[in-house]
């Protein structure tokens, strides 16, 4: 379903979440279903005329202090990561970043918050903005 954009400059999108899970998580589950989250982001965002992702970030922070980064630039890219969780995890601070061009912050929003929910939904005891 193609949306029209008159965005005709650099989108800038910022999300923070404090997410639950309802039964720890391991950091390699959590990795795989945000890499499933950015690439289906990153296709609807194409598919709906983003003209080009400057770059999508996010961060997520568990209470132990650890951290993961995940980061991609394009729509045909595998997300990237650094930093390093050992522990499960129960609840993170999740902090998201783009930049986008030609396309609308509010459906952006909506996009992310949607594949959030498709990511994450049989394992989320709590997802609050």
């Amino acid at each position: 379903m193609k949306h029209s954009h008159d965005d005709s400059e650099w989108v800038t999108f910022s999300k923070e979440l404090k997410i639950s899970f309802r039964a720890p998580v391991s950091p390699s589950l959590m990795l795989e279903r945000m890499n499933d989250v950015l690439i289906g982001l990153t296709r609807a965002l194409k598919e709906e005329g983003c003209q080009l992702i400057g770059h999508i970030k996010v961060l997520i922070r568990s209470e132990a202090g650890e951290h993961l980064f995940i980061s991609l630039t394009s729509s045909d890219q595998i997300p990237a990561s650094k930093g390093k969780m050992e522990r499960e995890v129960t609840k993170i601070m999740l902090t998201m970043n783009a930049i986008v061009y030609g396309f609308n912050k509010d459906r952006l929003n909506f996009l992310f918050g949607q594949k959030m929910e498709e990511g994450f939904k049989c394992y989320v005891e709590q997802l609050s903005c």
